[in-house]
């Protein structure tokens, strides 16, 4: 929940992030039941998702970003993308510098940071996941 002059802001827009790899997870689940019922390898639709999770990562950049230029005073949004987002959204350039970014914005500013770590921490364990189950249905069936 993000509060901002008195408004209380209770989602952001990486709540699609969270929903689309909660698809993704889904549709994964369901591919490895079948494909174990069926006794059939499904590597390229794995592939497939895999891909379409790392995708993911790239749009929670972006849609960081977004958050950051709504909920953010207009002076700190252009002082944090001049120094922090040279290159666009790259949510990898982000994550190596979360700890500066984290020290020159506002109470909000952090709070959007926290909440864009912990949707990357949810991709990544997603895309772990995936790949562990990967690795199993490989070796044991």
């Amino acid at each position: 929940m993000i509060v901002r002059k008195n408004m209380v802001v209770k989602q952001t827009s990486l709540r699609f992030s969270v929903y689309v790899q909660l698809v993704l997870d889904g549709i994964a689940a369901a591919v490895f039941l079948l494909s174990w019922l069926a006794n059939i390898k499904p590597y390229v639709v794995i592939l497939g998702l895999m891909l379409l999770s790392l995708a993911n990562t790239f749009l929670c950049g972006h849609y960081l970003l977004r958050d950051c230029k709504q909920y953010l005073p207009n002076d700190e949004y252009q002082r944090l993308a001049a120094r922090y987002f040279p290159y666009g959204s790259h949510w990898l350039w982000v994550l190596l510098q979360y700890r500066q970014l984290r020290g020159m914005t506002s109470e909000t500013g952090r709070l959007l940071l926290r909440i864009w770590l912990r949707t990357m921490g949810l991709i990544a364990g997603s895309m772990l996941g995936i790949y562990l189950l990967v690795l199993l249905f490989t070796f044991f069936v």
